[in-house]
């Protein structure tokens, strides 16, 4: 397998030409890789698939549940109780030995719900190791062929078609309209538009996740077609680099070991209740021992011989008398408690959208001071929802969130006017539906049987379509209106164009915009507002009129643009052009598409703003305020950008009216100016007070939550994607998304949410803090019950 010493590794090539890698990898663009090349690239590198370390066995996992000190505790105190019950007159009575063998159960029931509870939960390695397609389309001798993904190597030329996953990390050398989705590797769930231009950062531009011009092993294609060489493979992609943090992870923690609980979840460190239940072993231990050896000497020198047989010596009956103190003195309920009490814990967090994979994990819960939340999905619906729109100098507000048409509607601002059949509303929403290619239906989850309304398409026309349902566009329409061309969106152009058959029609709908006599076809453009008012001309008036859009009108639309953003709204501009025939030749073969949408986009009508985003969840904002009065700090880790971020904060309560920004959210950059992370002093210091990190990455999220237990804090960490995977592995509690997680979250979490909702860990955790306390007055009766025992020796 391809491991970090195995070949130089290359350094960004997201800088380099794809000619420069052309030549550092001995390929070529145009034929790919020969067959001996690949063969000799397979031998150096190994295969492309990420190293699995060899799972322990259950007889292996088994066995080492019994070397707890408690677990030999009390294996010691039951092996004491058949000495002393076989030295006795009863020692052919089998009811004598009832107390060594009701120990000797204890201690294999809880050994082998250990054992079994570990060798279940590891598989977040295996998961992440399924996440490739079995085979991929590579260049080799000049021709396409197909070939395993783990036979892929470093050079290859990689063929990338829609649905494609992406077998290693490239290098894009040929892209048309590559768009990706990166969702289960940043978390963000946006489709990510691809290019083959090198493009170096500016120092006033945010920092993004990944470059343009590469796609990740891992990764789906979405739209388009390329060509990619291959950068890494194995675990030296960015998905190797994550399976590392997690197996690093899982052998540099320190097992826990302690007997008392019936769970040493690999994902988990040693929780508050066993530590405190390991130490209270230790002592109990220590002092039966001291007791028992006092008792000893002080009975040999008062010659305490037996009273039922005088004639055996002193020592033999002490010894005796020594060990029945040390059987008393060992309180072997304590984890018979502790397993009926967290077993019904996990069955009560069932009713709070709870599954716990690990019984150690409830109790853990209860004692977290710190929750790390992820945003979308958790902190928001994980729905971009359209929430304000502008058109003919009016705006609105859009009520209603998630994908239901048939909840909430549109009014004017500040009023509760239903504004349905507004003119400008259903024009740009009508413009905006045919320049989709998102669909809109029921479907039925085949798990509860029950119906959901589910888009199907991109993530980014989804509220345009579920809002255009909204004030009555059925479902079909687009069927009425004949599509003649499309470009898609890219990163150059930033904008989607379609045009329209409209012959016949005097406006665009019923109540919508009039069309000049003569129209035939209909261009409409939606995009970036910037780049669309560059070509604008007019734009579309309250009364269904047509004004020249002057410079000042423009700024003014900007203005809007802006009061939208700096809600975090993610805002399109919605225009049109009408013509009598195609402003190009149709039969002329060799124009190129940039040239067609070149001749589409000129002489623009601003129809409207559409403005979106994925709204907070119901509940959480309370959530949140429960959480800090319980003395609960909450902390967003968020891949988007810190604009985005600090809004939801507020919104959520995370962030309070009274915090500086500048001190409470921070982008993740700041952790690492120089390339490499802050000491852990300046690290500590700084995580201690942030509550709000955005673009971040996997590492960040792994770094910001070791900073939280140096502190001393119990980390309770949320996350859906595999980029959350090392993080979830770390925290004292992992927590997994059910319904957005992916199998690589699950498999590294101890509980999965099935509702997503962070409302259900709040609960949870109130729930674990009475289950913590229940354990305690448990422990302290047994104890209670167990002193008196021993002081019956005394009397």
């Amino acid at each position: 397998m391809a491991s970090p010493g195995s070949f130089l590794v290359l350094l960004e090539p997201d800088l380099k030409s794809p000619e420069d890698l052309e030549g550092l990898l001995d390929s070529s663009l145009t034929r790919g890789l020969t067959s001996g090349q690949a063969e000799e690239a397979l031998r150096r590198d190994g295969p492309n698939e990420l190293e699995k370390p060899p799972k322990p066995t259950l007889r292996m996992l088994f066995a080492a549940q019994l070397t707890g000190f408690v677990i030999v505790l009390l294996a010691c105190a039951a092996l004491a109780s058949i000495v002393v019950s076989f030295t006795g007159p009863k020692k052919a009575d089998a009811l004598s030995y009832t107390t060594a063998e009701a120990i000797f159960v204890i201690v294999v029931i809880n050994a082998g719900i250990s054992a079994w509870a570990e060798h279940k939960a590891g598989d977040a390695l295996e998961a992440l190791s399924k996440m490739t397609q079995a085979s991929t389309t590579v260049l080799r001798d000049g021709r396409e062929v197909k070939i395993q993904a783990s036979a892929v190597v470093r050079g290859d030329i990689v063929v990338l078609r829609t649905g494609d996953v992406v077998p290693a990390d490239l290098r894009l050398v040929q892209a048309e309209d590559v768009k990706v989705s990166e969702m289960s590797l940043t978390g963000e769930p946006d489709d990510v538009a691809k290019t083959v231009n090198l493009k170096v950062q500016g120092p006033d531009e945010p920092m993004t996740l990944t470059p343009e011009n590469m796609v990740f092993s891992g990764c789906s294609v979405t739209y388009g077609k390329g060509r990619g060489i291959v950068c890494e493979t194995g675990m030296l992609t960015r998905i190797g680099r994550i399976a590392q943090l997690i197996a690093d992870d899982w052998n540099n923690k320190p097992k826990t070991k302690c007997g008392c609980l019936p769970d040493c979840h690999p994902t988990v460190s040693a929780t508050p209740l066993q530590k405190n239940l390991e130490r209270l072993g230790g002592r109990i231990g220590a002092i039966a021992v001291v007791t028992c050896v006092i008792i000893f000497v002080i009975g040999l020198a008062l010659d305490r011989a037996d009273p039922a047989n005088p004639d055996s010596p002193a020592w033999l009956n002490m010894i005796l008398v020594a060990v029945t103190l040390a059987v008393a003195a060992i309180p072997e309920g304590i984890p018979l408690c502790v397993t009926i009490s967290l077993s019904i814990g996990c069955s009560d967090m069932v009713t709070k959208n709870v599954l716990v994979r690990s019984l150690a994990s409830v109790e853990a819960l209860g004692c977290a001071s710190v929750i790390c939340s992820d945003k979308t999905g958790t902190l928001t619906e994980g729905k971009m929802t359209l929430v304000n729109m502008w058109s003919g100098g009016v705006a609105y507000d859009v009520e209603g969130k998630g994908f239901d048409p048939t909840v909430g509607g549109i009014t004017r601002e500040g009023t509760n006017k239903n504004a349905n059949g507004d003119m400008g509303v259903r024009s740009a929403l009508l413009a905006a539906l045919l320049c989709c290619n998102t669909t809109l239906k029921k479907v039925k989850d085949p798990e509860t049987r029950e119906e959901k309304w589910e888009p199907k398409g991109n993530s980014s026309e989804a509220p345009l379509v579920v809002a255009a349902r909204k004030i009555g566009f059925d479902e079909d329409i687009a069927k009425d209106y004949k599509r003649v061309l499309e470009i898609p969106f890219s990163s150059s152009r930033k904008m989607m164009l379609t045009v329209t058959d409209v012959s016949g029609r005097s406006e665009m709908c019923k109540d919508g915009m009039p069309l000049p006599q003569g129209t035939q076809l209909l261009s409409v453009c939606k995009g970036a507002p910037n780049f669309i008012l560059d070509f604008c001309t007019e734009q579309l008036m309250e009364d269904g009129s047509a004004a020249p859009m002057t410079e000042a009108d423009k700024k003014a639309v900007l203005d809007v643009v802006d009061a939208y953003s700096s809600k975090a709204l993610r805002v399109l501009a919605i225009a049109t052009r009408s013509f009598g025939s195609m402003p190009f030749d149709t039969e002329d073969e060799d124009l190129t598409t940039d040239q067609k949408f070149a001749a589409c986009r000129k002489d623009l009508r601003l129809v409207g703003l559409v403005a979106s985003i994925d709204p907070d969840r119901d509940g959480v904002p309370e959530s949140v305020l429960a959480a800090r009065e319980a003395g609960i700090r909450v902390v967003m880790i968020t891949g988007d950008y810190l604009k985005t971020a600090i809004a939801i904060a507020r919104n959520v309560n995370i962030l309070q009216p009274q915090d500086d920004e500048q001190f409470a959210a921070v982008d993740c950059a700041r952790l690492r100016p120089d390339g490499n992370y802050l000491p852990h002093e300046q690290m500590d210091l700084l995580t201690s007070s942030v509550r709000v990190f955005a673009r971040a990455k996997p590492e960040d999220k792994l770094e910001i939550v070791k900073s939280l237990q140096r502190q001393g804090a119990v980390t309770a960490m949320t996350g859906d994607g595999v980029n959350d995977a090392p993080a979830l592995n770390q925290a004292n509690i992992g927590v997994a998304m059910g319904i957005q997680g992916t199998e690589v979250a699950k498999g590294a979490s101890d509980m999965i949410l099935t509702d997503d909702n962070f409302c259900s860990i709040v609960a949870a955790v109130e729930k674990g803090r009475v289950i913590y306390a229940g354990i305690q007055k448990f422990v302290a009766f047994i104890m209670s019950v167990h002193i008196a025992e021993v002081m019956q020796i005394f009397f």
